[in-house]
């Protein structure tokens, strides 16, 4: 497995036990993010605080991995996001069983890129409710 996959599978691992120091730590500073071909994230901080907003709004929130391939510095993966909101937020939010597929780039051991793509917008629509950004 490249080092792109191991990292790849890193930072997933962390996100389903919601290690957040671990998912941090798989991520360089200023790692850009994108959604379906639009700049999303920009930090890791971002990152974090996307992660940490989606993790209180779904409580069990998680991500598996469906299948990761890489070659040196560059993964592919494509994987299944699972969830269901907190009672509170059920009419403010749709169940989570999104399909997509990331790229990503690693240096140092750290992803510096992050190409996401999922077909139904979802991620989008629940980034802006949950971070009061409509320009996601």
């Amino acid at each position: 497995m490249s080092d792109a996959a191991v990292v790849y599978r890193a930072y997933v691992d962390a996100e389903s036990r919601r290690d957040e120091e671990a998912m941090g730590a798989a991520l360089a500073p200023d790692v850009v993010i994108e959604l379906n071909g639009k700049a999303a994230l920009g930090s890791a901080d971002e990152d974090a605080a996307a992660m940490a907003a989606l993790f209180e709004a779904y409580p069990d929130y998680r991500r598996e991995i469906i299948e990761v391939v890489g070659q040196g510095s560059r993964a592919a993966a494509r994987w299944r996001m699972l969830g269901h909101p907190r009672p509170d937020l059920a009419e403010q939010l749709p169940d989570l069983d999104i399909r997509g597929c990331s790229i990503v780039a690693v240096v140092d051991g750290r992803m510096t890129e992050a190409y996401v793509w999922s077909p139904s917008g979802v991620i989008e629509q629940i980034l802006a409710r949950l971070l009061g950004d409509a320009e996601r």
